[in-house]
């Protein structure tokens, strides 16, 4: 059971409400107001504040209220009521009375005054109030959505010090995530949060109505345990949840309302667009009042702030005025400032009014909604297009629409049905063509057939007059065998081609930085990852600060995250994984597929705990739908970190569960399975005929020249115990660079060398890196070579590190390496059983036993006893 009907848990807030009591609780606080509009959270992180507070505050509640902002004191008619009447019609006698009834007795509790909706206080009560405050009779804590519609006594409060004003922002998402598992007492993936979020633009109010409605529309539901969101666009609002804003909607003026029933209807518009319809001081005046928000850029575009309230809009029946302007707006659809969402919903809307667009203008905005994944944009255009007039181009758009939505097969054989037709126009004749390469590729038994379609294409072109058009093609064609050369893991022919190619296309076209984005992950991956992750920064800089197609942004952002995955910079690659994550627009890997890059890279470094809160719910979302064919990586990634947890069955099924034989994946994809699917394996059976196979496939890549990839497998090889591969592990760092390269040199020569001082120097330096299953194999090393000798501080800092890095299976494993006389001891210290007793059973000192005790945790990776007292206790 949720308690999304009832009244929500608080979470997301709590460093609100923390900054708030700090200056409440201060000797010389005076007061606080919090400021944001209306369904923010400031009455519940009020609440959560005056709770806190209880045991050392008196607190009085005032609320203002319209039907009370006209009559003198109306706002302190509770505290009045104790007043004679002589003492209430004397404005000083009250106030003389107010500050004597709160400042009077000396061992009473100081008064904490909750001032809610302080907007419609009579402006007595605000004198009043704020002369209560100035002498330090009470402390306020006023919450209200606009200061400067305040009394003028309340904004002088915050103006002179008085009072500290705290802006309540809407909630991040990752705030939304953690307030969304509480209430549903489960984890939520990311994706169906970030729809949550970006739907309710972070207000915890409208959050609560987005998340009601999906669950009784069957949009969000649970599965395996985690909820997850439909295949399916978000439906509109149905008439259950409507009622309380629809009250909001009939207030409004009729230029106000048509204003709002636009957007609903249009999404994001120009301003210059919109005031074409309605006019400026109406646009002027929802700006005020939060209804409406202006995005600065290039082009200033307005919409609702909120996309609950347009999904409540478009629930209702549209009013004459609204219909009316919508007509004017729908009118100028094809403006170049107007979005590209925009466009289509005022097209379909057009289409739903007998206002129907032309097959040509229907089939080019799914050609725009193709380009820009709008969800469900594509399909609905094409459905609409009349079957008489479904040409070659509608039939290349529904292919690709198909591919987005991940129907491969389907699209395939959609594609397929036009390669035979000969008459159809250049354009659609190389599209076809190019998108049935790009699926055979993809699908198992039909791969064999790509060269065949991709040489077909450049003879055509070749004989092709040289315009515009066929430039156009040209670049694609070279993009796409690129991109399938990638896909298959053919690096050694992209680098060859690749000079060739960036010498045909100058460096400003879109063409040379597709290239220059494709050429970066090779880079990586044959060694050069240093120059891998400059190029793929380079490429990713100009997208972002220069107009780009979004995607190309997007597919360079991936490209650098895979890069910089590679070459060892994974702190860097975290925090880039988590700033896509948090975006409104991702259109490509926005929502769980960002969520399962966070997972699989904490699950590589061996933070196995974190990886699954990560992976577990991006695997229940992707087994609705996996568009980007991510799953069989994620099964793997978590069964390694399920191993790594002390779950061998969750990690068995995880392994189970991995398919490769549904459709056919990327070199990189499966090599990543196959990694993280040994890993596993190791830990579930023998570690040494792993270690061989981890060997043998990298000496397989480092004869193909993959460096980069070779390192993976070679140095796990080694961590496993092929430690006579550190003269290979040493030569094969030497002909790679990055951060990786570096730390495997100084493993492969500390190991070497049997030096325990160098294996924990390198040890460090992985924990600085974040690569906690390199750092603990290591710093174990170190341990293991230790002599008598050996600075005594090396075995303090390794066993820091084995400690920081420590798993529950890492420490079952050492904790086999007990000594019979040390497993003893641990039982009894399980036990609670004292030092000076254990010694005594031992026959042996004191100071003897908690050397052995410092021994048996630095072995299990523990820091403490009370870790020690639950390894054994559940495991006697």
């Amino acid at each position: 059971m949720t308690v999304i009907d009832g009244r929500w848990p608080f979470a997301g807030r709590e460093g609100d409400v923390r900054d708030a009591m700090t200056v409440l609780a201060a000797e010389a606080g005076h007061g606080v107001v919090l400021v944001g509009p209306s369904g923010v959270g400031k009455t519940i992180i009020a609440q959560q504040v005056l709770a806190a507070l209880s045991r050392h505050f008196d607190h009085i509640y005032l609320r203002g209220s319209a039907a009370h902002s006209t009559t003198p004191y109306g706002a302190l008619n509770v505290l009045l009521a104790e007043l004679d009447e002589d003492t209430a019609r004397s404005p000083l006698l009250v106030l003389s009375a107010l500050q004597r009834k709160f400042a009077g007795a000396t061992a009473k509790r100081p008064t904490l005054m909750h001032i809610d909706g302080v907007e419609d206080i009579d402006e007595l009560s605000a004198t009043v109030i704020a002369h209560l405050a100035r002498v330090g009779a009470v402390r306020l804590l006023v919450t209200c959505e606009d200061l400067l519609r305040a009394p003028g006594e309340f904004f002088d409060l915050w103006k002179d010090g008085v009072l500290e004003r705290f802006d309540i922002h809407p909630l991040t998402l990752a705030a939304a995530t953690e307030l969304l598992t509480a209430a549903f007492g489960a984890p939520v993936s990311r994706s169906a949060a970030q729809e949550l979020w970006s739907a309710s633009g972070g207000n915890p109010k409208y959050l609560q109505m987005a998340t009601k409605a999906d669950v009784v529309s069957g949009h969000l539901f649970s599965r395996d345990g985690v909820w997850v969101t439909q295949d399916a666009p978000r439906p509109d609002f149905g008439r259950s949840v409507t009622d309380g804003t629809a009250t909001t909607l009939a207030a409004l003026p009729p230029d106000d309302r048509a204003a709002v029933e636009v957007l609903a209807v249009s999404g994001s518009l120009p301003v210059v667009v919109l005031l074409k319809a309605v006019p400026a001081a109406t646009v002027d005046a929802l700006q005020s009042d939060g209804v409406i928000t202006v995005d600065v850029g290039a082009a200033p575009l307005v919409r609702l702030t909120y996309g609950v309230f347009a999904d409540v809009v478009r629930a209702q029946l549209l009013s004459g005025a609204g219909r009316e302007a919508l007509r004017t707006v729908a009118g100028l659809r094809d403006e170049p400032e107007v979005p590209v969402q925009g466009r289509m919903t005022l097209a379909l809307w057009a289409l739903d009014n007998a206002d129907a667009p032309t097959a040509a203008e229907l089939v080019g905005l799914a050609h725009l909604a193709n380009d820009h994944r709008i969800e469900g944009a594509a399909r609905r255009l094409l459905d609409a297009v009349p079957a008489d007039d479904f040409g070659s181009t509608a039939v290349v758009e529904r292919t690709r629409q198909l591919w987005i939505e991940g129907h491969l097969a389907e699209a395939l054989g959609t594609v397929e049905a036009l390669l035979a037709d000969d008459e159809l126009s250049l354009g659609d004749w190389v599209d076809a063509r190019l998108l049935a390469a790009r699926l055979r590729v993809r699908t198992h038994g039909r791969e064999r057939g790509t060269e065949d379609l991709l040489h077909d294409v450049t003879s055509r072109l070749d004989g092709e007059a040289e315009d515009d058009v066929v430039l156009e093609l040209r670049g694609r064609t070279d993009v796409v065998r690129l991109e399938l050369d990638v896909f298959e893991g053919r690096f050694e022919k992209v680098a060859a081609r690749v000079p060739e190619l960036l010498a045909t296309w100058a460096e400003d076209t879109r063409w040379n930085i597709r290239i220059r984005s494709l050429v970066s992950v090779v880079d990586a991956t044959l060694g050069s990852q240093e120059q891998g992750v400059a190029v793929a920064r380079t490429v990713t800089s100009r997208l972002v600060n220069s107009p780009s197609d979004p995607l190309d942004r997007e597919a360079a952002i991936a490209r650098l995250y895979e890069c910089l995955f590679l070459a060892g910079h994974w702190n860097e690659c975290f925090d880039l994984a988590t700033d896509e994550g948090s975006r409104f627009d991702g259109r490509l890997f926005g929502g769980s597929p960002c969520e399962f890059a966070e997972g699989v890279l904490l699950a590589y470094l061996g933070r196995s705990g974190q990886a699954l809160e990560k992976l577990l719910p991006a695997i229940s979302q992707f087994r609705i739908r996996d568009r980007h064919g991510f799953l069989p990586l994620a099964e793997a990634a978590a069964a390694y970190a399920e191993v790594l947890e002390s779950d061998p069955e969750a990690a068995e099924d995880h392994l189970q569960a991995i398919d490769l034989n549904g459709r056919r994946y990327s070199w990189h994809l499966r090599e990543a399975v196959r990694y993280f699917s040994l890993l596993a394996e190791a830990w579930l059976d023998t570690p040494g005929r792993i270690a061989t196979e981890f060997m043998e496939h990298a000496l397989e890549l480092g004869a193909r020249g993959y460096r980069g990839a070779e390192l993976f497998f070679l140095s796990q090889s080694v961590q496993l115990g092929r430690h006579e591969a550190a003269e290979l592990l040493a030569a094969t760092a030497a002909a790679a660079d990055g951060p990786l390269a570096d730390l495997a040199a100084g493993f492969a020569e500390g190991l070497a060398t049997r030096d325990p001082g160098a294996l924990k120097a390198v040890a460090l330096l992985a924990v600085d890196a974040g690569n906690h299953n390199l750092a603990g194999d290591i710093a174990a090393l170190s341990i293991e070579h230790l002599s008598d000798n050996d600075d005594p501080m090396i075995r303090v800092h390794a066993e820091q590190i084995l400690r920081k890095t420590s798993t529950p299976a890492r420490r079952n494993v050492r904790r086999k390496l007990l000594s019979e006389r040390e497993r003893a001891i641990a039982r009894m210290v399980a036990r609670g059983v004292p030092n000076k007793e254990i010694a005594q059973q031992e026959h042996i000192s004191p100071r003897t036993v908690e050397g052995h005790v410092h021994q048996i945790m630095s072995k299990l990776g523990l820091s403490s006893r009370k870790q020690l007292s639950l390894v054994f206790g559940q495991q006697q």
